[in-house]
């Protein structure tokens, strides 16, 4: 049954590439980042990004031009051969002037191509303290590149199996960091398994005799090597897959050198406003104490500068404001509510215990954040009463606000006491590991939220006049009614299907007027939803979905959600009847009749096509087209009645969100063995809902 479902899942990919072919799709960046202070020249990757004309950042101080690489068809076949592992989603290229101000930090940025269609999915584009050192292709391990300077970024992608070889001169005695960065550049690939780059380095000497090696740095996926040199000589570092796959996308940047690198900032868990004092653990670092004060609660990443560079970046998580916080307590310290604790795993305290106060009836909840805070700890929490009996164990819960996240190893541990008394709680690491890296925080809770929701796309287009949807998307538990709320949309605005009232997925939709301002501007939605003592807000969090190994879906946070204006399409579409109202039918009705309105412009002669925009198997559209002359159609939605049959029994009320797509087709274009048919132009009605009477 699961591989059924992964072969539905694939083949809806695949028509969904078909259907909106025209919408910009960004595969990989190369190199995927510059030097701060300078301008880099990058290729980006990816399908119909020769129609970008803008690229954004998500730092106003990272600015860029953009040209399309002329490439005749048979050098892009060439090129893209059908027997390698090439996707068609990688099949266009556009070359991007980047220029990099000297006051940007060194970090990682959003990078997003605009075109007139809308704008792309996000890749990440680094800004380092080091000038780029770009592969040449042939090399070989007789024939490597020649790296003449460090530090550098070493950049490149490899090949079906291909390896990668970079020369470079080393001292006996230099402390040498290669930290690698390729799951970091394209979080999850789509059609490949694992569902990422799992790159292997090396280092080897002049002789070919191994003198470091790594396959991952901890529980990250991408490798780090910290090694002292041995002697002077020529070292070479080698790259490539675990098991040699390659393409494009598979790109990597190697920071090279006697670079500073922290291998852990102590403690890592502080309030946020509060001045603490930490120790730096690392490599070629100026200082190992510093006094850090951060505003932003929840996850932080620091860096370390020295006169050489930026250091990698290093997790620290604050707490709000209000929280007690307790730092290493003694054994058997008292976690109440409003308390957090804050504490490492030692070799005489490979379990620690603490006490928590139970009443009877009183939910017990306790989160322990570790792993996605950078610990190494894979953490169980046990919970005992006053004979010691287990009465409550945790392991991993899933935190779905952690979408670079495959392992989660974090637990919530919950129990409802039927006695009140004193409990222990013990916190070990699966795999009796200890020391400063095992850290962690725990913190009770009264309640934690029953659900965390999220807004795609991160960038919603619509043409002046036009409509466009986003998606929410609601896991855990939600109690009904819930609404959405959504702000900064500018005068003249209007939406659609703000209700939550069915299931874990709901589109919104938004219609600008004719006037609006081709422009882009943020916005914010909230989710208003009821609680027991009243109603309460939630974020709808902004996120870029990405599918990894053909079938899992992760969410990637963005920067912001914001709307792109585009130039209006020469027509609009609409319903004739007030879309906040229900449209009802019965078991008996054969087909459903929707008028369609469409508000053409002078001279607009071409036909649209018309079909379901959210499909499903109740409701079937037979191939409709808005002659030239015609500016409404009554249409006929025809019910599966046979899918229908299994809502007869069904409590609750049985309703689908639905609307109309309307496309004028364009150009037809030819990726290997596949055709896919862009849209010249593409529109839809707001979103309405059908109920059905039971």
């Amino acid at each position: 049954m699961k591989s059924r479902r992964i072969i539905l899942t694939i083949l809806c990919a695949i028509i969904s590439t078909t259907l909106y072919a025209q919408k910009l799709s960004l595969g990989y960046l190369l190199p995927a980042g510059g030097q701060v202070g300078t301008t880099v020249e990058i290729e980006a990757g990816g399908l119909n990004i020769n129609k970008a004309t803008k690229v954004l950042f998500s730092h106003p101080g990272i600015t860029a031009t953009i040209e399309p690489i002329k490439e005749s068809a048979a050098a892009k076949r060439k090129r893209r051969r059908l027997n390698d592992q090439s996707s068609p989603q990688l099949a266009d290229r556009v070359k991007i002037r980047i220029t990099i101000a000297a006051d940007v930090p060194c970090a990682m940025y959003d990078l997003r191509l605009q075109g007139a269609s809308g704008v792309s999915n996000m890749l990440p584009f680094e800004v380092a303290s080091y000038p780029n050192f770009m592969e040449n292709k042939r090399s070989q391990i007789k024939q490597p590149n020649l790296v003449n300077a460090l530090p550098a970024v070493l950049c490149g992608y490899v090949t079906p199996g291909g390896v990668d070889y970079f020369r470079f001169e080393g001292t006996g005695g230099q402390t040498i960091v290669a930290a690698v960065k390729a799951r970091q550049l394209v979080p999850y690939i789509a059609d490949a398994v694992p569902g990422w780059f799992q790159p292997v380095i090396k280092i080897i000497n002049s002789e070919g005799r191994e003198v470091a090696y790594s396959d991952d740095y901890h529980h990250n996926v991408d490798p780090v090597i910290i090694t002292t040199l041995p002697k002077d000589d020529n070292y070479t570092l080698i790259i490539h897959d675990a098991i040699y796959r390659g393409r494009e996308d598979f790109n990597y940047r190697i920071h090279l050198g006697q670079i500073p690198f922290v291998t852990g900032r102590y403690p890592a868990y502080g309030t946020a406003g509060k001045a603490i004092k930490q120790q730096i653990k690392g490599v070629n670092l100026d200082k190992t104490t510093e006094k850090i004060k951060l505003k932003k609660e929840g996850y932080n990443h620091i860096t370390s500068t020295n006169d050489i560079g930026t250091s990698n970046a290093v997790s620290f998580y604050a707490l709000p404001r209000g929280v007690k916080h307790i730092q290493s307590p003694k054994e058997g310290a008292m976690l109440n509510l409003g308390t957090a604790i804050s504490d490492s795993l030692t070799v005489t305290s490979r379990i620690k215990r603490y006490r928590i106060y139970a009443q009877v009836r009183q939910p017990i909840i306790v989160e322990l954040i570790g792993r996605r805070n950078g610990s190494r700890i894979d953490a169980v929490m046990r919970l005992r009463d006053a004979r010691g009996k287990v009465v409550a164990k945790a392991d991993d819960t899933e935190d779905p606000m952690q979408g670079m996240m495959t392992f989660h190893a974090d637990p919530v541990l919950k129990h409802t006491p039927k006695q009140s008394g004193m409990m222990i709680l013990e916190v070990e690491d699966l795999y009796q590991g200890y020391g400063e890296e095992y850290h962690y925080l725990l913190r009770r809770h009264s309640q934690l939220p029953a659900f965390n929701a999220f807004a795609s796309p991160a960038n919603i287009t619509i043409p002046a006049g036009g409509t466009a949807s986003f998606r929410v998307d609601v896991t855990g538990k939600l109690k009904r009614p819930a609404h959405l709320v959504v702000n900064g949309l500018p005068k003249g605005f209007t939406t659609s299907s703000l209700e939550l009232r069915s299931g874990r997925k709901w589109n919104v939709t938004i219609t600008s007027p004719k006037n609006a301002t081709i422009e882009r501007f943020p916005i914010e939605v909230k989710l208003d939803y009821p609680i027991k003592d009243g109603r309460a807000t939630a974020d709808v969090v902004p996120v870029d979905k990405m599918m990894q190994a053909f079938y899992y879906t992760h969410y990637i946070q963005a920067a912001e959600l914001a709307v792109d204006m585009t130039a209006p399409s020469p027509y609009r579409m609409a319903v004739d009847f007030d879309i906040e109202k229900d449209i009802r039918f019965s078991y008996n009705d054969e087909v459903i009749p929707i008028k369609v309105i469409v508000d053409k412009d002078p001279g607009f002669n071409e036909p649209i096509e018309l079909i379901l925009g959210n499909k499903n198997n109740i409701f079937t559209l037979e191939p409709v087209t808005i002659l030239p002359d015609e500016t409404e159609k009554v249409i006929y939605l025809k019910l599966n009645h046979t899918a229908l049959e299994r809502f007869r029994k069904r409590k609750g009320v049985a309703l689908w969100q639905m609307n109309i797509v309307g496309t004028v087709k364009g150009e037809i274009v030819k990726q290997g063995k596949r055709t896919f048919q862009n849209a010249k132009y593409r529109e839809m009605t707001p979103s309405f809902i059908l109920v059905l009477n039971k």
